[in-house]
């Protein structure tokens, strides 16, 4: 009896595994391409935040998130390179806060000199943005020049944001 309950179970889940679509819930095969997206995006900030050259950041410009005022510009490397170090250790992604917008954390750096190019004619380029939100251990990073933008949970990495900030 028990193999016969098997068996029927075994079969009813075969023919509803194709079926999952018609259900509106997502196919195995869309969990596994949703998977693999968020894989790849945590891996393409990884990738960015290893390659930040701190000792290339020109300046990092705070600024408060609702009115877009200046707070603090800072051009001391060490200090930069500190507050972005909890960072470094972190790699839950996150959903993005329902809570607002607090500060916005621009990094600046000269852009990479092309040849024929006078270094006179460098501009700055701003290479990666994080903003903390009110009351909320997520922060959004978003990496200016390819567009992404992901959140990740960190306490320490907000406190010490915020920190900077005020």
């Amino acid at each position: 009896m028990r193999a016969r309950t098997a068996i029927a179970a075994l079969l009813a889940a075969a023919v509803a595994l194709p079926l999952t679509g018609c259900f509106g819930l997502p196919s195995p095969s869309d969990i596994a391409d949703q998977a693999e997206d968020v894989a790849s995006q945590a891996q393409e900030l990884a990738d960015t935040l290893s390659g930040v050259e701190w000792g290339k950041v020109s300046r990092l410009v705070v600024r408060d998130a609702q009115t877009g005022e200046v707070v603090r510009e800072l051009t001391d490397q060490d200090t930069i390179e500190g507050t972005f170090d909890p960072l470094s250790d972190e790699n839950g992604l996150a959903a993005e806060p329902d809570a607002g917008a607090e500060y916005a954390f621009e990094l600046w750096q000269p852009e990479t000199q092309k040849a024929g190019q006078d270094a006179s004619d460098l501009d700055e380029v701003k290479v990666l943005e994080v903003t903390t939100y009110e009351g909320s251990p997520v922060v959004g990073l978003e990496v200016s020049p390819i567009g992404l933008r992901l959140y990740l949970t960190s306490q320490a990495a907000a406190d010490s944001l915020r920190a900077l900030a005020g």
